[in-house]
């Protein structure tokens, strides 16, 4: 159950088939899970001016939604980029244009026809290639904003709205917003929702620097921003760091990475990023179990990958080394608790992530010898 207040979504709830609420039960726990996210749409929608309320969302919008270019990725999977835009259609504010970049699918012609169906710009590559994809269309787009949704996602109606809230001064050069599950209908993707980082951001607006520590490893964690699946930047700003590493992201032996290094690259050249929980997208979750274990591979692939990126980009010896030592020893620590049985996930999903990781510095290096122009 999503919460929301005064149109803002402000909380979550989870409720099986085991959970027995009345009334007054629900609306308990309705006000515990949403607290502080209400405590921050009030300040937002009352007391604009109160420095709390100064967390991305000024008056009006700092970026008009007719200057962004959406771009969405796309191979093989016709049908989500038919869901896909069928969403963007819906936005309560249309953008300047949309542009969709076919990464080498076998399908080109239904990619061309949905996108035109929808009014969007189609764009085809013969190679696949995730951050490559994503760099071609933005080279493509006209927007002063490039705001990137993966093929997976829907976009509610005021997601666009609320990105450009979150450009909320000329400091801000990139906006992550939330992923929320489109449906829970498989063991899998619950196990996804208990796993992942996507679960952890929660609905209160946040302001990330990279001179402001967010944790002892700051900035090399940005996993606690967003996800490259809806994340939006200033164009000059995605030209300056170059857009996403192209020795990182699915389609190279790296398979992931590349929004995690675009965020550290804003924030160590002196940017900031806003994320917005308002402006969220449903995400679909891998159904099957072995599609999920797939995925905890490639998570650990890519982190290990963007870590070595980091390290040749300029990121410390000490920092990467001590920031590496604490995904092992938290993963050790899930590890043990799924094992006890109270982590609500299996230990095969930890050892599928560790599994990448340890292998992560040879495929970081395999896919930096394959990033041809």
């Amino acid at each position: 159950m999503l919460l929301r207040w005064k149109g803002l979504p402000v909380g979550r709830l989870l409720i099986d088939g085991s959970t027995r609420l009345d009334a007054v039960g629900l609306r308990h726990e309705a006000l515990s899970a949403s607290s502080a996210g209400v405590f921050f749409a009030e300040l937002e929608s009352s007391a604009p001016d109160h420095p709390f309320a100064t967390l991305g969302r000024p008056h009006g919008d700092a970026v008009d939604p007719a200057s962004v270019s959406v771009i969405v990725a796309t191979r093989n999977r016709p049908g989500r980029l038919e869901t896909c835009l069928e969403a963007l259609g819906k936005l309560r504010r249309e953008p300047g244009e949309i542009v969709v970049c076919d990464s080498g699918s076998s399908c080109p012609d239904d990619v061309r026809r949905i996108a035109e169906r929808h009014g969007a710009r189609a764009i085809r590559l013969e190679r696949p290639g995730l951050s490559m994809a994503r760099n071609t269309a933005a080279g493509a787009a006209s927007g002063s904003v490039l705001a990137f949704m993966d093929d997976d996602c829907r976009a509610d109606p005021s997601w666009l709205e609320a990105l450009c809230r979150g450009f909320s001064d000329d400091s801000v050069e990139a906006v992550a917003g939330q992923l929320l599950p489109a449906e829970l209908r498989t063991e899998a993707q619950r196990l996804f929702l208990r796993y992942s980082h996507m679960d952890r951001r929660g609905f209160v607006p946040h302001r990330f620097r990279g001179d402001v520590a967010e944790s002892v490893h700051w900035p090399l964690d940005v996993w606690r921003i967003g996800s490259g699946g809806n994340l939006a930047f200033r164009s000059a700003a995605f030209e300056r760091i170059s857009g996403f590493r192209r020795s990182l992201g699915l389609g190279t032996p790296a398979r992931g990475g590349e929004d995690l290094f675009a965020l550290w690259s804003i924030l160590q050249s002196g940017g900031t990023v806003v994320y917005r929980p308002d402006a969220f997208a449903w995400h679909a979750h891998h159904e099957q179990i072995d599609a999920l274990q797939n995925v905890m591979f490639g998570y650990g692939v890519g982190h290990m990958a963007y870590l070595r990126a980091a390290r040749a980009a300029g990121a410390s010896f000490g920092v990467v080394a001590g920031y590496r030592s604490s995904f092992y020893a938290d993963r050790i620590k899930r590890l043990a608790w799924s094992l006890m049985g109270r982590a609500g996930f299996p230990p095969g999903l930890v050892v599928r992530e560790v599994s990448g990781s340890l292998v992560g510095g040879f495929f970081g290096r395999r896919a930096e010898r394959e990033a041809t122009p």
